[in-house]
Parts: C-alpha cells; structure tokens; sequence
C-alpha cells in the first residue's frame, strides 16, 4: 500500500510540474526541434555548395584542357578561371585554379599575370597546397631573372611535408642560374636524398652534371698551373745543361 501512494505522489508530482512549466518544456521543444532543422539545412547547404564547386571547377578543367592550341580558348578560360576564384576564394578548389590559371598565363608568356595569379591565391592556401604554390612561385620568379626572390621564398619556415624533394630542387636550379655551382649540387644531392625512385634519374643527372663540371674546372686549373710554372721549368733546364757543357774538359769538347 505504502509502494501504491509513493508511485501516485510521483504521478502526481509529474502532473503538477507539466502543468507549472509545460510553456517552458514547449518553447524548449521548439527550440530544439529548430535546431536540429537548421543544422540539417545548414549541412545541406554546405553540401550543396561543395558539389557545386566541383561542377565548376571540372567544367574549368575541361576548358583548360582544350585552350592548349588556340588563343582565344585559353583566354576564355582564364576568364573563366578567374570567376571561379572570386565564386569559391574559400576554397581548395580556388587554389587549384588558381595553380592551373597560372599555368595557362605562363604558357602564353605572360609571367607577371602567371605571377599575380600565384599570389592571389598564395595567402588562403592550405597547409597541404602551399608549398606547391611556393615551389611553383619561385620557379616563376627564376623564370623572370629573379633567382634570389625565389630562394627567399623556398627558406621560408614552412610544413613541406611530401614537397621536400621540389623545393630542394627548385633551389638547385636558382642556385644553378646564380652559377652558384658548388650549392647548387648540394641542393640537388638533397633533392636525390629525400626523392622517391620516380624522381631519382632526372636528378640524379643534375648531380652528376655538375659534379663531372666541377671535376674539369679543377683539372683546367691544374693544367694552367703547370704550364704556368713550365717555362720556369725549362729555363731551369737549359742552364744546367750550359754550366754542365762549360765544365767538360777541353779535348772532350773538341771530340765532340
């Protein structure tokens, strides 16, 4: 009996606080329930502005990809590259844009645009693309005759991550057109150290093209040294031979 009044007092109890607080438990309802309608929406929306971005870009890539030959096409593809940059800046697509609007400047000699294009997206690439468009911004730099701005670039602190063999690289050849050779092959020797087997032949090339270099520069030197030295040599020479014929004996000369 005691257990049947303790579950009714508890009943009622419940009763009473809905009756006392039911407005608050609904507003709160709503409030829930809103939530959860708006995250959803908001999830949607980011997926649907994800799978957009995607579109557009493909859709770039394509037109890129068929501007190779024809002017006018890799102009409207710039064109089309740029808009897509300004639509989705917030982007890792807008970064890949980015690196391929470049690209297409580059291949139609214009640098300093192929320049301003790198830039714009160097300040809001991720931690995983920036050092590609580190690397390609000082090859373009030394593509300009700006060989130490891109050297400045590449000794920037930054996670290089996968991008290690590159950069070393990308130095090797600044250092290499600074005809800082000695550097240049340490570089490249770096860049064989941390490369996969895929990049290995190319630089390895490098290191033994400049290492053969600096073999013939220090043979040149010797070989300058010693002809340097040999008319000394043979001056030397042919004033022994004086004093030793001076010191023969007379008959000795005549039997000569």
């Amino acid at each position: 009996m005691a257990l049947d009044t303790s579950e009714e007092e508890q009943v009622e109890k419940i009763q009473t606080f809905f009756r006392q607080n039911g407005w608050f438990l609904a507003i709160g309802l709503v409030f829930v329930l809103g939530g959860n309608f708006g995250y959803r929406s908001w999830e949607d929306q980011k997926r649907s502005a994800a799978d957009a971005a995607s579109d557009a870009f493909s859709t770039f890539q394509t037109a890129a990809r068929e501007s190779a030959a024809d002017a006018d096409q890799r102009s409207a593809a710039i064109s089309l590259g740029d808009a897509f940059m300004a639509d989705h800046s917030d982007t890792n697509y807008a970064v890949l844009a980015g690196l391929q609007v470049a690209k297409l400047h580059f291949g139609s000699g214009k640098l300093s645009e192929a320049e301003s294009a790198l830039r714009t997206i160097k300040g809001s690439a991720s931690e995983q693309l920036l050092p590609l468009v580190q690397i390609r911004l000082a090859r373009l730099l030394g593509a300009q005759d700006r060989p130490e701005e891109g050297l400045t670039l590449l000794a920037e602190p930054m996670q290089w991550a996968g991008f290690t063999a590159a950069r070393h690289e990308a130095e090797g050849d600044l250092l290499y057109q600074l005809d800082r050779l000695d550097e240049a092959r340490q570089a490249y020797q770096l860049a064989v150290n941390t490369a996969g087997e895929d990049g290995l032949p190319g630089l390895t090339m490098k290191v033994e093209d400049l290492t053969f270099a600096a073999a013939a520069v220090d043979q040149a030197d010797l070989d300058e040294s010693i002809s340097d030295d040999q008319p000394a040599a043979v001056q030397d020479a042919a004033s022994v031979d004086a004093a030793e014929a001076d010191a023969m004996p007379a008959d000795t000369k005549d039997n000569g």
